[in-house]
């Protein structure tokens, strides 16, 4: 599905072929930058470095070779799903060295480490009051990551997230309502690699509408 978009939008946009490596923006602001980057088989990209950090997540498993300046090479393997912190770093080369098409969600982040801890509700934290849904990967002092899902037809406690924004990744279709704190309501509706972006500290509750459960990636900006 994926690779049949691509081909769509390569053929509206008159981009490369997607026999090469791609990427597209689909969020850049003050705070982050997302892209979808589409790692062919077996195209090495061009010499590069990441000056800002970044939070990847793997959409699609493989394996991947970067070949650093130096002659060093990491050899890495991803599974569907995957979600790994990559810090600024020296200049490589980067070949998807299996047979299949990756596509890798990369959200760069433009604001540098917060002066002040930021406190929030401790009762209100999705990930302190419903760790089954909502499991911590990983975080820093730059952002708190964390997998949430949700079973068909079954809603969210009312939560809050603190921070400058955040960014959802769905891993999976998504047909949602939200209902915010005031009890407006509002739906989202998206396909598996799509990204939503939203500012700002906000309490709300999702529920699934959909028939299958979904699954996102919320990566928080403090």
């Amino acid at each position: 599905m994926r690779q049949a978009r691509l081909l769509v939008l390569c053929a509206l946009l008159g981009c490369a072929s997607p026999l090469a490596a791609e990427n597209f923006v689909k969020v850049d602001n003050n705070l982050v930058r997302i892209e979808e980057a589409v790692e062919t088989p077996h195209h090495q990209g061009a010499r590069h470095h990441h000056e800002l950090n970044r939070v990847m997540i793997y959409l699609d498993g493989g394996n991947m070779t970067l070949t650093y300046d130096d002659g060093h090479k990491d050899e890495q393997h991803w599974k569907p799903g995957d979600v790994a912190w990559s810090p600024a770093g020296d200049y490589h080369r980067s070949e998807n060295v299996g047979p299949n098409v990756m596509h890798i969600v990369e959200v760069a982040v433009k604001t540098p480490a917060p002066a002040r801890h930021l406190a929030g509700r401790p009762e209100m934290d999705p990930v302190a009051t419903d760790a089954k849904h909502n499991i911590l990967l990983f975080e820093n002092d730059q952002v708190r990551v964390f997998r949430s899902w949700r079973e068909a037809g079954a809603s969210e406690t009312m939560h809050e997230h603190i921070g400058l924004g955040r960014a959802a990744v769905f891993l999976t279709d998504v047909d949602a309502s939200i209902k915010l704190a005031d009890g407006t309501t509002s739906e989202l509706h998206g396909k598996a690699g799509d990204v939503h972006w939203s500012d700002g500290t906000v309490t709300h509750a999702t529920t699934n509408l959909g028939k299958e459960r979904f699954e996102v990636i919320v990566v928080e900006v403090k």
